[in-house]
C-alpha cells in the first residue's frame, strides 16, 4: 500500500504530465504510462478517502448530474467588444483613439486570435480554482464549474497561493469537433452546426461526464483583477498567465503601430486554415493599461479593444447528383455531389445534405448553383439555393422509398427527422454496425479497418459483429494483400477483445440513440446482460435519461431477431460480457451498505457527490447516477430537484446527507 507522501508525489506527476501534453504540447510519457499512473491514483483515493486532493487529476470527470445551473454574479463586468471588417474601419478606429488620448499619439497593441467559442471568468483562490461563469449578460452568469473542471488545459491548483479572476475562451477543436458529429449522425442525432455552438453545449451539459468525454481546450487571455498584481501593460498579463501555467494564445504579438496590427492580421488569415481551432479574426487591445481609464466604453465594449473580423469564406458551385448513404441505425443521409470547388484550404466534391428536412427548407436540386462554405472551417455545408440561376425544368429532389442498398422500404420513426431502413439484414447497415463494434469507444479493435470489413463481408464470413470472434487465421489470409504475420496480428487482436465490459457492448450493439453515456446508464442500472435483455419499455422510461423515443429504439432492438443472432453468437464464441455486479464497483462485499444501490441528488455538504459516492463503494454499495427500479436508497442535499419527488412517487427509501455519513459512521 502507498504512503500518503508517495501519494502526494504521484498527483503532482500527473499534474505535471497534464501541463506538458495539454499546455505545451510537448508529452512527457506515453497515453498507457499515464493511464495507468491515474489509475494507481484513484485506486489509492478509494482506499484512502481523506488523502484525496481536490486538484486531483481523477477529480476531473466527477460523474456529477446537476438539477439546474445555478446563477452568479461578476465581480468585473464582462463586456463585448464591437467589430470592424477592413483596413479602412480599422484607421478610422485608430483615429477616434487617437482624438482621445491627451498625446494624440498613436498608442502601441497587443493583438491575438479571436478564438470561436465560448466566453468564460475563471476564478481561483488562494491557489486553487474556485468556480466558474459563463458571460451571460455582463453581469450575471451561470456557474458551469463541473463541467469546466473536466478541461484538462484549466490547472485546479496554481504554483502560487495567488486569487485570480480571468478571462478565458473555451473551444472545441476541430477534430474533436468532427468526431462528435460522427457520432451524432450515427445515432440520428442533433449535428452541430460548428465547433462553437458544440462548445456551447457541451459546456452547458448538465451531466459533467459528457462535457469531459468531448475533449474541450481552452485558452486564457485577460486578468481582470490586474490591479491588484501589479500589471502595467497586456503583454505583461499574457506573461504572468504563461509563467502561471495557463494555455495562452502561442500566436499572440506585440504591435508598435497599426501597420503591424495588419501584418498580423494577414499572416493569421493565411495559417488559420490550418490550424486545429476554430477562429473568426483577431483581437485587437491597446496595450497600456493606463490609457484605459482616458479611452472609457461605449455601451457595453471598450474603446481600447476591438475585434478584426475576417469574413467567411463561401465558394459558387453546382450540385451535380444527390446520393444516399446508409449508416449502421439505418438512418438514410442525402449527399450533395458539387462541380470540384476550391475553398478554405482544399477542393471540396462532396457535402451531406443530413436529412431530407434541410432539403426541403432549403429546396436544394439536382442542379442547383448554390452557395457552399466549410462549418467551422471545417465541414461543408450548402448554405443556400441561387433561385435567380435556377433552371426552370428541375425537379424536386424526391424521398426515396426504398433503400438504395438493399430495395427494402424506409420509414420515419415518430419524433426523429431521419428516414431509416427497417431490413436488420441490409448489408450497407451490417457494414456501419461493424465500423462502429470495432471503433475506439466501442470494442477498441486495432487494425480491423473498413477495407478489411468489407472484404470480410464479399465473402459472406461475418453475418453479425460477434461473428469476428469465430474468424481463424486461415480466413484472414484469405484477405487481400495479407501474409501470415499480419493475419495473426488481425485474429489476436480480435481475441483479445472476446472479455468486455456490460456498458462498452451495450455501446458496441450499435442501438439507434443510445450513446455511450446511454449505454453505461443501462449497465449500471440492470447489472447484467440478462437482466437487460428482459426489460419492457415501462422499465426503461424509469430511468433518468432515456425517455420515450429511446425507450421504444431499445426495446424494438433487443425483441429483434438481429439480437437474438448476436446472442447466439456470444455463446457460440464463448464471448464474456462482464456483469456490472462482478466489477470493482462493489468494493466491499461485506460493507453496510451490499444490499443497497445508491444514488445523489442534491448539493451535499461534507463533501462533493464523487467522493461520497466512492464512500458509498467503499461500504458496499452499488452507486447509480440515476434512479431506477434497482435503485434502493436516494441520499439528497440542497436544492434537490426531480430526483427526490420522482423517488417518492417509486417508493425509494429516502435518506438525508447526514443520515448517509451517519450511517456509514463518518464524522465531520
Amino acid at each position: 500500500m502507498s504512503s500518503k507522501s508517495e501519494y502526494l508525489k504521484l498527483v503532482n506527476k500527473l499534474i505535471q504530465w497534464d501541463h506538458a501534453y495539454y499546455v505545451l504540447d510537448a508529452p512527457l510519457v506515453s497515453d498507457y504510462d499515464y493511464d495507468m499512473a491515474l489509475k494507481e491514483a484513484h485506486e489509492i483515493e478509494i482506499a484512502n478517502p481523506d488523502w484525496q486532493l481536490e486538484f486531483s487529476p481523477t477529480s476531473r470527470v466527477s460523474g456529477e448530474v446537476a438539477e439546474q445551473f445555478n446563477k452568479g454574479t461578476h465581480p468585473y463586468q464582462l463586456m463585448s467588444l464591437s467589430n470592424v471588417y477592413n483596413n479602412q474601419e480599422l484607421e478610422e478606429y485608430v483615429s477616434r483613439l487617437r482624438k482621445l488620448l491627451i498625446s494624440n499619439n498613436d498608442p502601441a497593441f497587443f493583438c491575438e486570435t479571436k478564438f470561436d467559442g465560448l466566453s468564460m471568468a475563471i476564478y481561483y483562490k488562494g491557489g486553487y480554482f474556485s468556480h466558474a461563469l459563463t458571460r451571460g449578460d455582463g453581469k450575471i452568469g451561470e456557474d458551469v464549474s463541473s463541467n469546466i473542471k473536466t478541461i484538462r488545459s484549466i490547472p485546479l491548483k496554481l504554483p502560487e497561493n495567488i486569487d485570480l479572476c480571468l478571462r478565458a475562451e473555451v473551444v472545441m477543436p476541430r477534430d474533436e469537433f468532427l468526431k462528435l458529429n460522427m457520432r451524432q449522425e450515427e445515432e440520428g442525432s442533433k449535428i452541430f452546426a460548428n465547433p462553437r455552438n458544440a462548445a456551447a453545449g457541451t459546456v452547458r451539459q448538465l451531466d459533467s461526464t459528457i462535457a469531459a468525454k468531448r475533449g474541450l481546450d481552452a485558452y486564457f487571455y485577460d486578468i481582470l483583477d490586474r490591479e491588484t498584481h501589479s500589471i502595467t501593460t497586456h503583454q505583461q498579463a499574457i506573461d504572468m498567465l504563461r509563467q502561471l501555467g495557463f494555455k495562452t494564445d502561442p500566436l499572440s504579438a506585440y504591435c508598435a503601430d497599426i501597420r503591424e496590427v495588419i501584418d498580423f492580421y494577414t499572416n493569421l488569415g493565411k495559417k488559420r486554415h490550418t490550424l486545429n481551432y476554430d477562429l473568426d479574426g483577431v483581437v485587437i487591445k491597446v496595450n497600456d493599461y493606463s490609457l484605459y481609464e482616458e479611452l472609457g466604453s461605449t455601451g457595453k465594449s471598450p474603446r481600447w479593444a476591438v475585434a478584426f473580423k475576417y469574413e467567411a469564406e463561401q465558394a459558387q458551385t453546382v450540385i451535380k447528383n444527390i446520393t444516399v448513404q446508409v449508416g449502421r441505425t439505418g438512418v438514410l443521409t442525402p449527399v450533395a455531389e458539387f462541380e470540384p470547388v476550391f475553398l478554405a484550404g482544399s477542393t471540396v466534391r462532396f457535402a451531406s445534405l443530413h436529412n431530407w428536412d434541410e432539403i426541403r427548407s432549403k429546396d436544394i436540386r439536382i442542379g442547383d448553383h448554390v452557395k457552399i462554405e466549410k462549418a467551422g472551417d471545417i465541414i461543408p455545408q450548402v448554405v443556400t439555393v441561387l433561385i435567380e440561376q435556377r433552371d426552370s425544368e428541375l425537379d424536386e429532389f424526391e424521398l426515396p422509398v426504398t433503400c438504395p442498398a438493399c430495395n427494402s422500404e424506409v420509414t420515419q420513426l415518430l419524433g426523429e427527422v431521419a428516414f431509416r431502413c427497417q431490413n436488420e439484414h441490409c448489408v450497407a447497415k451490417l457494414l456501419g454496425k461493424l465500423k462502429h463494434f470495432v471503433s475506439r469507444d466501442a470494442l477498441n479493435i486495432q487494425g480491423v479497418g473498413e477495407s478489411i470489413l468489407e472484404q470480410l463481408l464479399k465473402l459472406n464470413m461475418i453475418g453479425n459483429p460477434l461473428d469476428l470472434f469465430g474468424l481463424e487465421i486461415d480466413d484472414f489470409l484469405r484477405l487481400k494483400e495479407t501474409k501470415e504475420k499480419l493475419a495473426t496480428k488481425l485474429f489476436n487482436a480480435v481475441q483479445d477483445r472476446k472479455k468486455i465490459e456490460l456498458g462498452r457492448f451495450i455501446y458496441a450493439l450499435g442501438i439507434p440513440h443510445v450513446g455511450l453515456q446511454s449505454a453505461y446508464l443501462l449497465a449500471e442500472s440492470f447489472q447484467t446482460l440478462d437482466a437487460i435483455l428482459e426489460v419492457n419499455k415501462q422499465d426503461l422510461e424509469s430511468l433518468d435519461g432515456i425517455g420515450p423515443v429511446m425507450a421504444d429504439s431499445i426495446a424494438h432492438f433487443f425483441d429483434s431477431e438481429y439480437c437474438l443472432k448476436v446472442i447466439q453468437s456470444i455463446k457460440q464464441y464463448n464471448v464474456a460480457i462482464e456483469d456490472v455486479s462482478s466489477k470493482s464497483n462493489n468494493l466491499n462485499n461485506n460493507g453496510i451498505l451490499s444490499s443497497e444501490s445508491i444514488c445523489f441528488t442534491g448539493k451535499l455538504e461534507r463533501f462533493s457527490r464523487s467522493k461520497a459516492q466512492e464512500i458509498a463503494k467503499e461500504n458496499g454499495a452499488i452507486v447509480q447516477n440515476s434512479l431506477s427500479k434497482s435503485t434502493t436508497i436516494l441520499v439528497y442535499g440542497e436544492k434537490a430537484g426531480s430526483k427526490l419527488k420522482k423517488a417518492q412517487g417509486m417508493g425509494i427509501q429516502l435518506w438525508t446527507e447526514d443520515e448517509f455519513f451517519e450511517k456509514v459512521e463518518l464524522s465531520d
